[in-house]
């Protein structure tokens, strides 16, 4: 459950991302999403990193249910943090409370936990990470 349940959600927020029209318009088109970049990739992208699962309140003998958290990164080599922030806005624009569709299960919630913007130790990268939580339970 938990394997299958954390590749779902991450093809479901690829696909948002990628559906998204703001962020298409700051990033590409078609958007500049991935999970593993592509060496010869342009800035500015997003990619889907780190997450955790952990049992949710809904997972019982009965009913399995899944807490996830998930980061998105934002990778941009434009002077200052404006560029990083603007696609920042775009993803929690598309993702805060959206109603995704999460193969084999229910979206009980997807909301935003944070952000941080910093410059990378190249000096030359702005990077910006969200966090957010999703809770799964059986479709």
């Amino acid at each position: 459950m938990t394997a299958d349940s954390q590749w779902a959600v991450q093809q479901a927020i690829y696909a948002a991302l990628r559906g998204s029209t703001a962020v298409k318009a700051l990033i590409g088109n078609p958007a500049r999403v991935y999970d593993y970049v592509p060496t010869d990739s342009t800035f500015p992208y997003v990619t889907i990193g780190e997450g955790t699962a952990v049992p949710g309140e809904a997972d019982t003998k009965s009913e399995d249910g899944m807490e996830q958290t998930i980061n998105v990164h934002t990778w941009s080599r434009e002077r200052g943090m404006s560029e990083t922030k603007q696609i920042m806005g775009a993803v929690i624009d598309a993702l805060d409370q959206a109603n995704l569709s999460i193969a084999g299960f229910s979206l009980v919630m997807l909301r935003f936990e944070f952000s941080e913007s910093m410059m990378d130790p190249d000096g030359l990268t702005r990077h910006g990470v969200q966090r957010f939580r999703v809770v799964t339970g059986e479709a």
